[in-house]
């Protein structure tokens, strides 16, 4: 995906989480060398996507969104799975990522595909003052798409 799918990024964000980005904030982000987004459509709904930042030996979760209607389906699943086999692929050696507590579905997601819990950050997110996880997966762990 890239700068020409902001719109569609936003769109899907919008009805996923409370703070989300807009249209210029996924171009913006979008446009950095080392930012890379993955999606899956159908037709030309978009009906997930994430959003990684890949540097050196590492990558972040940045976002990851499934449309509420397709949720339940393992797309989430499937998206993840295929960027992690890239991932390992390119050598990364660690991925990170910050979740809310208190999202069970994400959480089972990056547990499912071997990220584990090694802090958390108090009050992290502003809307709610919902602490965050954070979590990390080694190389090769969990990264199999038929997960």
């Amino acid at each position: 995906m890239g700068l020409a799918d902001a719109a569609a990024l936003a769109a899907l964000e919008g009805v996923c989480f409370p703070d989300a980005w807009d249209a210029s904030t996924f171009a913006a982000a979008l446009a950095r060398p080392h930012v890379r987004a993955y999606g899956i459509r159908d037709g030309d709904h978009l009906a997930a996507y994430g959003v990684f930042h890949f540097l050196g030996d590492e990558f972040e979760v940045i976002n990851i969104a499934v449309d509420p209607a397709r949720r339940g389906q393992r797309l989430g699943s499937r998206l993840f799975g295929h960027v992690l086999q890239q991932a390992d692929k390119a050598g990364m050696l660690q991925g990170h990522l910050e979740v809310r507590a208190g999202n069970e579905p994400a959480k089972r997601l990056y547990l499912r595909h071997g990220f584990a819990v090694v802090g958390v950050r108090k009050r992290y997110y502003p809307d709610t003052g919902e602490d965050a996880l954070v979590m990390r997966r080694e190389a090769g762990q969990g990264a199999s798409a038929n997960i």
